[in-house]
């Protein structure tokens, strides 16, 4: 289902420069156990210039446990993605209760045969990766080719380079959202302007390793989509969680 990297980045022209402001919360659907509370903040910022795509994501987050503790993460993230799809650049900074790791490194992938992935930090790493992986601009831009075709599920291969696991399967389910409000009530604010006041979907995004044949996936993502490629709210799905990560503010970018 891989797409040649000039259709999937035909769909990514037409996506919307933008900086945006998330808060992060916990689902309150979660069962009691050893979370009880999720807070923090999300900015992240998609560029446009006149040879790629540039993301950066900013997340900080503090979990309060039942015994009275705090986890906190915190992680910094940018990505230079060329226009065709083909190269990738990446740097990541996740810091866990005050212990960091930093990864960094470039990628090439090509529609039709193996790409590689050569990190600079932590370590030397060199890795294979499957024919039309997509990275981490281009799976927006892929999975909105997707709805906007009509599939109700799709798969594909990704990487970001935000930890040493390399490529990972991703399987989408893509459901419309619903022509009048578009959003689920009470999930987006009104206020947000016609960046979010667009046509868009659900979707629900498994992750699983490519080496291994777990019937659980590594970790879920549930998210709103519009055709802009703006995400009005998120649910990050873990073992013992789900954080919602909800739009609070967004700027067009030129």
């Amino acid at each position: 289902l891989a797409l040649a990297a000039a259709q999937a980045f035909a769909a990514g022209a037409r996506l919307a420069p933008h900086r945006a402001i998330y808060s992060l919360t916990m689902s309150s659907t979660d069962a009691p156990g050893q979370f009880l509370k999720v807070g923090g903040s999300v900015q992240a910022i998609l560029e446009k210039t006149c040879d790629a795509w540039i993301s950066t994501e900013r997340v900080k987050m503090r979990v309060t446990t039942q015994s009275g503790g705090t986890l906190r993460q915190d992680l910094m993230y940018t990505g230079w993605e060329s226009l065709d799809g083909g190269d990738y650049r990446f740097a990541a900074r996740s810091t866990t209760n005050g212990e960091t790791v930093k990864y960094r490194g470039v990628a090439f992938s090509d529609p039709t045969k193996p790409g590689q992935a050569v990190y600079s930090e932590p370590k030397k790493i060199t890795m294979s990766l499957p024919p039309g992986t997509q990275f981490y601009f281009g799976l927006t831009s892929w999975l909105i080719e997707q709805a906007q075709a009509g599939k109700s599920r799709a798969e594909t291969i990704v990487f970001d380079g935000t930890d040493e696991e390399g490529p990972q399967k991703a399987i989408v389910f893509i459901v419309p959202l619903p022509e009048q409000g578009r959003e689920p009530a009470g999930e987006t604010k009104k206020t947000l302007g016609p960046l979010v006041d667009r046509p868009g979907w659900l979707m629900h995004i498994a992750f699983y390793s490519i080496d291994e044949r777990a019937a659980e996936p590594d970790y879920e993502v549930q998210a709103v989509v519009l055709d802009n490629g703006v995400t009005p709210k998120l649910e990050l799905v873990f073992t013992s969680f789900t954080a919602i990560q909800t739009l609070e503010k967004i700027e067009e970018l030129e």
